[in-house]
This record gives structure tokens, C-alpha cells and sequence, in this order.
């Protein structure tokens, strides 16, 4: 099987050396869609109003296949 790499943008690379073998690009591409959102969880509130962070999928050649970004904008109404 096929190994993807997943590397996390949110204000610093964190370059993903392992990667995780799935079937195909499609499957890969699920598994960005639900990381992102799962790391950003965590991510968004301790970074204050503003936050932005992103995946970058490669495959075993170091080519890209996939990117997805997620942005966070907290405004207050009432302090």
C-alpha cells in the first residue's frame, strides 16, 4: 500500500517523517479532512482570537496531493 505524509501548519511546520500507508489518494485525502478539524480542537483556544492552520498531504515521492486550511476568528460583542 501506498504511504501519505501529513504536515501540520499552524504557525510552525511539524513535518510528519512516518507517514501512514491507505489504500489510495482518496483515502488519504479523508484522513486530512479529519485531522485538521481534530488538531484545531485543541489548537484554536489557546492561541487567542485569531488561528490558522493547515495540512499538506504528500505521497511516497515527496509530490503534493491534497492541502486544506482551517481559520479561526474570535470577535467579542460585549467585554
Amino acid at each position: 500500500m501506498p504511504r501519505y505524509f501529513f504536515d501540520i501548519h499552524d504557525g510552525h511546520t511539524e513535518h510528519d517523517i512516518e507517514g501512514t500507508e491507505f489504500s489510495g489518494p482518496e483515502e488519504a485525502v479523508r484522513h486530512a479532512k479529519r485531522i485538521l478539524p481534530e488538531i484545531a480542537v485543541h489548537e484554536v483556544p489557546a492561541d487567542g482570537e485569531h488561528h490558522a492552520m493547515s495540512v499538506l498531504v504528500t505521497n511516497e515521492d515527496s509530490h503534493p496531493i491534497y492541502s486544506a486550511a482551517l481559520s479561526y476568528v474570535g470577535i467579542w460583542l460585549v467585554r
